[in-house]
């Protein structure tokens, strides 16, 4: 995994032959930096013109995958041209409420068997649990994860647990990961594209698999494990390489 900005004239040439750039962000951690509490975040100032910009060109299909629910991603860039994903891509459009399942009875005993710390809390998105623990301390955060584990193990046909920044998600199997989402949105455009992931966290790995040849993951933070080819320290560095594509790439 290389610096991207030391190796840009490489990344640019790859980029400057194609003709669709299918450009793909993560939020959380890539697009605005992490706060304590989800509610908090907010895009850095002029990311929004930027992407606003790229959008503009006949080049360019811009989408942002997220955790979060759509239309929460969706006011929070607040850009109409791109293409928002929410609940790791699978959720496109309107979705019904849902009807039972194993997500609610999963909640109750969360509520029931969570440590009670102010770092600790749980996030329903109605298809999805997410149980934060960012700021509790290693022996709280460990516990917390560790009953996470448990209230899921009864449904584990059904449910699974993904990791991420400071959360823990329990999620339907059924519910896809952002590499099929990547493959899908791909398949759906009406001329190849040259694709490229930007991600922060181990739900993007799946998307920098889907890639393959035809496209390039980059890594937000520090060295680390990641299918990505390049990386980027922080969103403030996003924001910079974003600024390029518009000045240098357009």
């Amino acid at each position: 995994m290389r610096p991207l900005f030391a190796y840009w004239h490489e990344f640019a040439a790859r980029l400057s032959t194609s003709q669709t750039i299918a450009l793909f962000l993560d939020f959380d951690g890539t697009l605005a930096p992490f706060r304590a509490r989800p509610e908090q975040v907010r895009l850095l100032p002029g990311v929004r013109r930027t992407l606003a910009a790229l959008t503009r060109s006949s080049r360019w299909r811009l989408w942002v995958i997220s955790a979060r629910r759509r239309a929460d991603i969706r006011a929070r860039v607040g850009v109409p041209a791109i293409r928002y994903l929410g609940l790791y891509g699978w959720e496109r459009g309107f979705l019904p409420s849902p009807r039972g399942g194993p997500v609610a009875p999963v909640k109750e005993i969360l509520a029931a068997s969570l440590p009670h710390h102010p770092a600790i809390w749980i996030e329903d998105k109605q298809y999805s649990l997410a149980v934060h623990y960012r700021g509790a301390p290693d022996a709280v955060r460990r516990i917390a994860i560790d009953r996470v584990y448990r209230a899921a193990e009864r449904w584990r046909g059904q449910l699974r647990v993904a990791p991420g920044e400071c959360i823990r998600e329990i999620l339907p199997r059924g519910l896809a990961d952002k590499g099929a989402a990547v493959r899908r949105e791909l398949a759906g455009l009406n001329k190849p594209a040259f694709a490229v992931y930007i991600g922060d966290g181990h739900s993007d790995e799946a998307a920098f698999a889907a890639l393959g040849s035809r496209g390039l993951g980059i890594h937000v933070g520090g060295p680390s494990h990641t299918r990505a080819q390049y990386r980027v320290a922080n969103p403030e560095q996003v924001h910079h390489f974003l600024e390029k594509l518009r000045t240098e790439l357009l």
